[in-house]
């Protein structure tokens, strides 16, 4: 819908076989500390996160541990492994009927090293898009946090979307991702939107929609 905040992600591995679905990220716009549109899991939410021009900041959430109905989830290569954080790459792109200006992070981690190769080495954007990275030598534990705080300004009813490697020209390395204790599908202790994990929550409706990341221009078609 063009009239709200929308998550977008896409379907984890290509592999042989179901994907696991794991892990999940969602923007808060009206800063009740739920993702909206999942209110038959999240009851107790104050509203729909619609996206408008009295909105200025909205807050981004890892969970690392659960799926979105709430059930847990472990590390897909080593169950006893935590799916810890001590890092994360935030990938973000504005579309749709609006506009949005990124004018800042503000980090909610304590995390404090730089990860970017562009802007401050920590918030960098380049016409619609907005890449964040900062990291830490220590781990959280596993579970869900409000990572940070994006300063916004707003026209019209746009949308905000999380996107995986590949689907943006800002830099050719830049995704959303979050560092971990868990190995992940490429053994680097990360977890990546579109291999590691891949859950899409479009805020207005109360059901995840899956895209395969290759043919990620079919999300497109979701904002019709």
């Amino acid at each position: 819908m063009k009239n709200c905040l929308l998550f977008l992600a896409v379907v984890a591995m290509l592999a042989i076989g179901g994907p696991a679905y794991s892990q999940y990220l969602f923007l808060d716009a009206n800063h009740d500390g739920h993702n909206s549109g999942y209110l038959t899991v999240e009851p107790g939410t104050s509203g729909n996160d619609i996206l408008g021009p009295a909105v200025t900041q909205v807050d981004v959430y890892f969970d690392t541990n659960h799926n979105p109905n709430g059930s847990s989830a472990v590390c897909d290569q080593t169950a006893s492994d935590p799916l810890s954080m001590n890092s994360y790459t935030i990938l973000l792109r504005a579309s749709g009927s609006g506009s949005v200006t990124f004018n800042g992070w503000t980090d909610n981690t304590g995390f404090t090293i730089g990860l970017i190769s562009g802007g401050d080495g920590k918030f960098f954007t380049a016409g619609t898009d907005a890449w964040i990275g900062l990291g830490s030598g220590s781990y959280l534990a596993p579970g869900r946090y409000k990572v940070g705080t994006l300063s916004v300004a707003v026209t019209g009813s746009p949308v905000i979307s999380f996107l995986p490697r590949g689907a943006s020209s800002i830099n050719p390395n830049a995704e959303t991702d979050f560092g971990s204790q868990c190995a992940g599908n490429d053994l680097d202790q990360t977890y990546k939107l579109g291999s590691d994990f891949a859950l899409a929550n479009a805020l207005g409706t109360q059901a995840p929609v899956a895209v395969k990341a290759t043919t990620w221009g079919k999300i497109k078609q979701l904002y019709h």
